[in-house]
């Protein structure tokens, strides 16, 4: 029904003058006829005759006007299209361009963002049109222009400057890699094969890449220096991108090589796990370890451990790698158990990005069902700016965690705001001494006052404490004064793989 009325609409709207010339002259009849007193005469029905024809003859006029008004917009709207796009493409030409970069850059300016021009130039273009004409070449031409549009946002420009050049407009983005992802995904899309009258054809693009306003502050700066990182990547050779900043440009590549590096170790499990046992102070009895996510090629690419943790967070791969360490871990105690040695307390550090995770509960419940040990057992370490940045968002998931009967330790305390209201509103188990409070322990006034601050406060909630790092005789005597309770450190032991640990178990004769 719907249809068929859009149909009539359509219809009236199409012929509305005819029928308007229809209905005046019905009307003009009827007035006629009703004044003649419905006698028709020669006169009244040449009289009728004329009015009609004259109705007629304003109707078309009208609908002529019309019309050629419509013809007259529709050639200005072509004319001003062609005024600001290209005629090949239907791209934006550099006139328009250059007005949306104008505006970019003023944007960028007042919200202190990043803007980037793209200057790309297809490999070897030239060989493909001189081989199979200017036709294909421009049949090429337009189909790699909309596989450009696909990979970019509905914010962001791409104009043909000529012949296979082609210059792109990045608007609004937090940082270099966000570029980087744009020109992978640029380059991965002009190397599918296209489809020219059945011949597959493969081309590349090289691609300079200029940052507003590390690059440059005004748009000649930038396209200027988009154009020579261009040239800089076709000296690479094929399918290269480049940024113009050199510094700029060795740490996007190295992220990028660290993504690839990072992925590969995922998919062939290259992570292991290395325990750092734990002591009581008092008795000097092992009472439990730290599991510590190790890789050794990650190590050979970045100067500290700490580097590839960072670089994997910010990349997404903690939450994978997370989800494997907790798993590894859960078995690992059970291993031991079932080898007959006694519970010990197992320590998983958590990262924001797992923590935040929507799965992170359902997949710790799941570790714990599948090893099937005691929850007791497994304790999380988690940092103190997990836990502050969403105070209610923490609290819930940790009161769930408190549900299965998990241990919380939190730690990083000497970097953070330590204060009772924060730690009663929290159901922790441990607190931490972070290994940098620890280091300067015995000199720096600064750290002994703090370090007494949290045990004393540790100790009024019944917390257990924990300090790390500790690698000297005199560290540990000093903590031993403060009355904490528990070390792990170089003092006691290094961080030991499975079979290492395994001996140490033995060595210390912990069975039931």
């Amino acid at each position: 029904m719907r249809s068929y009325l859009d149909k009539w609409k359509r219809h009236m709207k199409a012929r509305a003058f005819v029928y308007l010339g229809v209905l005046g002259f019905l009307l003009l009849t009827a007035n006629l006829l009703a004044a003649a007193s419905f006698a028709l005469e020669p006169s009244v029905v040449l009289g009728l005759v004329i009015q009609a024809v004259i109705v007629f003859l304003i109707a078309l006029s009208i609908r002529q006007l019309r019309l050629t008004k419509r013809t007259q917009e529709a050639k200005s709207e072509q004319l001003e299209f062609l005024a600001y796009h290209d005629t090949l493409t239907g791209l934006p030409n550099r006139r328009l361009f250059d007005d949306r970069l104008e505006r970019a850059l003023l944007h960028a300016q007042r919200s202190e963002q990043l803007t980037a021009v793209m200057f790309l130039d297809m490999d070897r273009f030239k060989d493909i049109n001189d081989s199979l004409g200017h036709a294909y070449g421009d049949r090429l031409i337009r189909l790699a222009a909309q596989r450009l549009l696909g990979c970019l946002r509905g914010a962001d420009t791409v104009y043909r400057q000529g012949g296979d050049e082609f210059a792109i407009l990045l608007e609004s983005f937090a940082k270099p890699e966000d570029v980087r992802v744009v020109a992978e995904r640029i380059q991965m899309a002009l190397e599918e094969s296209f489809i020219l009258e059945g011949k597959p054809v493969t081309i590349t693009a090289s691609i300079g890449i200029a940052l507003y306003p590390l690059d440059g502050s005004t748009a000649e700066q930038l396209l200027d220096h988009a154009d020579e990182a261009m040239y800089a990547a076709k000296k690479r050779g094929s399918n290269q991108f480049r940024f113009y900043a050199p510094d700029i440009d060795a740490m996007v590549k190295s992220k990028a090589l660290m993504e690839s590096e990072l992925r590969h170790a995922l998919e062939n499990k290259q992570f292991e796990l290395l325990y750092q046992p734990q002591y009581e102070i008092a008795s000097q009895k092992l009472i439990g370890m730290e599991a510590i996510l190790h890789w050794s090629k990650g190590e050979t690419l970045l100067q500290t451990d700490g580097d590839w943790r960072k670089a994997a967070e910010e990349m997404g791969f903690m939450v994978p790698i997370g989800k494997w360490a907790v798993q590894t871990a859960c078995w690992q105690v059970n291993s031991w158990q079932e080898a007959g040695f006694s519970a010990l307390r197992m320590t998983i550090t958590v990262t924001a990005s797992q923590f935040r995770d929507e799965r992170f509960i359902e997949e710790i419940a799941l570790a714990l069902k599948e090893s099937a040990i005691d929850p007791g057992q497994i304790e999380l370490d988690l940092t103190e700016s997990i836990t502050s940045s969403n105070v209610q968002e923490a609290s819930e998931k940790l009161i769930l965690l408190k549900k299965m009967g998990v241990r919380i330790a939190l730690d990083d305390l000497c970097t953070g705001l330590f204060t009772r209201s924060g730690l009663e509103g929290m159901p922790l188990d441990s607190v931490k001494l972070d290994s940098t409070l620890v280091r300067d322990l015995v000199d720096d006034d600064e750290n002994q006052l703090l370090a007494a601050a949290i045990i004393r406060m540790a100790h009024r909630l019944g917390l257990n404490l924990i300090a790390k790092g500790v690698d000297t005789k005199e560290q540990l005597e000093y903590l031993r004064f403060l009355q904490c309770t528990e070390v792990q450190g170089k003092l006691f032991s290094s961080p030991l793989n499975s079979e290492q640990f395994l001996s140490l178990l033995n060595d210390k004769n912990i069975n039931r």
